[in-house]
């Protein structure tokens, strides 16, 4: 392998999400693997913003406010 390449493998896809998938690469100007790894990091910051979303549980509170009391002692 050539350095700076990346080791790849097939994935197997609908001919439409294929087609898909090409189409949103070309808007972008990118490849197909690009235009796929843009979309898999986006589901996981679509996920990360969901779970962040969720309303604090008392644990998470207790903890935040250990924290705050924390700065607030350095710096008094």
């Amino acid at each position: 392998m050539l350095i700076g390449m990346r080791e790849s493998t097939s994935v197997r896809v609908d001919r439409r999400t294929r087609d898909e998938l090409r189409l949103l690469a070309d808007a972008d100007g990118v490849s197909l693997d690009e235009a796929l790894s843009r979309l898999v990091r986006a589901e996981r910051q679509r996920r990360m913003g969901e779970a962040l979303s969720q309303p604090i549980t008392d644990t998470e509170q207790e903890w935040l406010d250990g924290g705050l009391r924390t700065v607030t002692d350095a710096s008094g």
